[in-house]
């Protein structure tokens, strides 16, 4: 009966080590499988990443192509030359063209400009004017 148990031990021992093996084994290749996947993802990471940075360095390109346009087209000279294309000049108003304004909304006293905008309302007013075309100076 002795003889039977140490069979049995034995075999026992070997299947314990063949089930270790194999379990290393699954596991080396569950590793290889999920360094695979792994490997996958990253290279369609970076390809994404790759993708994104092209469209940005073009986009900062252009951006920088666009702000140096910008700048060249809002010189003084270059407004002035695209108002004279379409027939049109730009000066700085004249001293009776100002109005100045309070904070408050109303209108700062002994200005030039508010008195020649009231004769000229009420040169308006006395003439035979339609009402929808006369000014509103207040």
């Amino acid at each position: 009966m002795r003889q039977n148990r140490k069979v049995s031990r034995r075999r026992s021992v070997i299947g314990m080590h063949v089930m270790h093996i194999g379990a290393v084994v699954v596991t080396l290749g569950v590793m290889v499988v999920l360094n695979t996947l792994a490997e996958s993802s990253c290279g369609q990471l970076m390809t994404s990443i790759g993708q994104k940075d092209r469209t940005l360095t073009a986009r900062q390109a252009e951006f920088e192509r666009v702000s140096a346009r910008w700048e060249a087209t809002k010189s003084t000279d270059n407004l002035n030359r695209a108002l004279g294309r379409r027939g049109l000049e730009m000066n700085y108003a004249k001293a009776h063209q100002i109005i100045h304004v309070e904070k408050n909304g109303t209108l700062r006293p002994g200005q030039q400009s508010v008195a020649l905008a009231r004769q000229r309302f009420d040169r308006l007013a006395t003439a035979s004017v339609a009402p929808s075309r006369r000014p509103i100076v207040r």
